[in-house]
């Protein structure tokens, strides 16, 4: 999926997976902003996000929840605005709707 690839090579990129708790850890965290990034940015819905991950419904609210909680953080957020606008960029390139 491509708004997962671009989550972990922007996180590897400035270096947030060497300080996390393991691969486990920061696998996680990139599936969840990614997740939310579906979810929230193009709208897709919580299913057919879930079915995407091969993950369940539920996993895809809580990661929604996480994601958004940790907004208030000003350099988080920027990161998810970051990754939200690289997809965006990178379907309508491609020719699609996110």
């Amino acid at each position: 999926m491509i708004v997962r690839q671009l989550t972990q090579e922007l996180l590897q990129a400035i270096g947030i997976e060497s300080d996390s708790g393991g691969r486990r850890r920061s696998a996680g965290h990139v599936r969840q902003v990614a997740m939310y990034v579906c979810h929230v940015a193009y709208s897709m819905p919580m299913g057919e996000v879930a079915q995407a991950f091969g993950r369940d419904r539920s996993t895809v609210g809580h990661a929604c929840r996480m994601v958004e909680d940790r907004r208030d953080d000003a350099a988080y957020d920027g990161f998810v605005t970051i990754v939200e606008r690289m997809a965006s960029a990178v379907y309508l390139l491609a020719g699609r709707r996110p």
